[in-house]
């Protein structure tokens, strides 16, 4: 590209994981190729002793850099950019949310029980405590998250080709495709690669040999203890074990749910199955694209129904995303075509009743959603308000946790697309900065929960006490809090520091590789 050039990034797909922000439509982005890095020029014809003032200012400047982004942004408001809302910004939200939910997971369920049904065991005074109830269970129901991102992925990686094959733009589709193809790998893995590292940082410093007496503490974390790495006698064996680890994870050729699965961080299975899906998709956009689009909804059904079939669960939620998009775009047709129809006495506009009808429905949907995602795994043939729908699982699934929460995925996306009453439980200031921050958020939770997190139950069930119910429960409450605020704000440098550069650094790349269309 040439020095000083501009281009339009719109709707660009792949810059939507699990994880990321959809990309403002009129957001444009200057590429300087002569001279990527000017910050760090230095005129050696000028140069002068550093003066302790410099370092002061550098020093001050890095404070300022640890900061997190809202609190950058009190101390100077002018550096806040305004910011228009995607129309579907309110996805960002809902996988912000969900982000920090299967965080509560994943720290709740090394002390707690939270596998187990509401009353599953039949016995009057066991697993009947309020969180454990139907719909409020939904907060802390990780695989219910995992399939709110991969919808909500599928729907993100679908729209702009979409939006392409609907305007018959075929020559743009092939680009977007291509580009999003090209980069997808860069895109997720190389942030992993950069977590995991921090990982082996971390073990090497022997920030997790502090807290390796309670990780395997049988006694406390009674319930799922999770792998914490060891600390090799070299790191020369350390960097081997971690190079094999991640030569398994970017294994692309395997299907299983964790087949990819690795010691450093068990929580990142998640991402070579999105890869791997993203590609599928990618390859079903292009096969689909010049279809009739009622004849590519049909099929994408059809699909849908076959992976059923097959028992392809990541593959239902990510073909669910890419006939959300369609339905989308098909609504917004009809809106468009209806607000000129009335004017020519061709129809006429809906009643405030029948809003408030539809409404409701899509609420009840939403609330229907909720329920489903709080699918237990433990004694859930006997639950009360489970034991009907545990049986109505096909007996071919495999992982019979993941059935209900992946509709219930679907069922929640759908019903909030339609409802702007919806949409705004996820366009606030604090719920869409976890949008924005959710990618690194689930990179990040696992290793500060090693560290911080297992030292602040430690440290405060060694203060508070652990003796009685109460005592332990607020230890957890107290340490729960340092926890989730450590990672956040752990997470908002992550961003700043590696994500945001990683979608930098994969367009570059591209740049730097692709030959231009003619």
């Amino acid at each position: 590209m040439v020095e000083g050039s501009t281009f339009h990034e719109k709707d660009v797909p792949e810059e939507s994981h699990l994880l990321e922000d959809f990309e403002d439509e009129l957001k444009t982005v200057e590429v300087e190729s002569s001279n990527p890095s000017p910050t760090f020029h230095i005129n050696l014809s000028g140069f002068q002793q550093p003066q302790w003032s410099d370092f002061l200012s550098l020093f001050k400047h890095f404070l300022f850099f640890l900061l997190p982004t809202f609190v950058q942004l009190r101390l100077r408001p002018e550096l806040a950019k305004p910011e228009r809302l995607h129309p579907s910004g309110y996805l960002d939200g809902m996988r912000g949310l969900a982000a920090l939910f299967v965080f509560f997971y994943h720290f709740s369920y090394s002390s707690h029980d939270v596998l187990t049904a509401y009353g599953g065991t039949g016995k009057p005074d066991e697993h009947r405590e309020f969180l454990k109830l139907p719909f409020i269970r939904f907060i802390y129901t990780g695989p219910a998250m995992v399939s709110i991102f991969y919808v909500v992925s599928g729907y993100a990686l679908s729209y702009k080709p979409v939006k392409l094959m609907r305007n018959k733009s075929w020559k743009d589709l092939l680009h977007t495709l291509s580009s999003a193809t090209f980069r997808r790998a860069i895109r997720l893995y190389l942030p992993c690669f950069v977590s995991t590292l921090m990982i082996i940082l971390l073990v090497r410093l022997g920030a997790y040999d502090a807290t390796r007496g309670i990780a395997y503490d049988e006694r406390r974390l009674n319930q799922v203890r999770e792998f914490h790495l060891p600390r090799y006698k070299s790191l020369w064996h350390q960097m081997t074990d971690w190079a094999k680890m991640m030569w398994i994870f970017v294994h692309p050729w395997s299907f299983g749910t964790k087949d990819t699965d690795i010691d450093i961080d068990k929580h990142l299975w998640t991402i070579p199955m999105e890869f791997r899906s993203s590609l599928v998709l990618y390859l079903t956009q292009l096969g689909l694209a010049r279809l009739k689009p009622v004849v590519r909804i049909i099929s994408l059904v059809a699909l849908i129904i076959w992976c059923h079939e097959k028992d392809r669960w990541e593959m239902i939620l990510f073909y669910s995303g890419f006939l959300l998009a369609e339905l989308d775009f098909r609504r917004q047709a009809l809106a468009a075509a209806k607000s000129v129809l009335p004017a020519i006495n061709f129809t006429l506009p809906k009643s405030p009743q029948r809003l408030q009808l539809w409404t409701a429905l899509y609420i009840f949907v939403f609330l229907v959603g909720i329920y489903l995602g709080g699918q237990p795994q433990i004694h859930v043939e006997n639950a009360p308000g489970w034991a009907t729908l545990y049986s109505w699982i096909p007996a071919y699934v495999e992982h019979k946790q993941r059935y209900w929460v992946g509709w219930a995925a679907i069922l929640l996306v759908w019903a909030t697309f339609n409802s702007v009453l919806l949409q705004r439980l996820f366009t606030s200031g604090p719920v869409q900065y976890l949008g924005k921050i959710s990618f690194s958020l689930y990179l990040m939770h696992g290793p500060v929960t090693h560290t911080i997190g297992y030292a602040s139950m430690d440290f405060f069930w060694r203060t508070i006490g652990e003796d009685t119910y109460m005592t332990k429960e607020v230890g957890f409450v107290l340490a729960a809090a340092i926890n989730i605020s450590s990672t956040i704000w752990v997470a908002d440098i992550f961003m700043r520091l590696v994500d945001t550069p990683t979608v930098q650094f994969a367009k570059w790349v591209e740049e730097k590789c692709i030959v231009p269309l003619e």
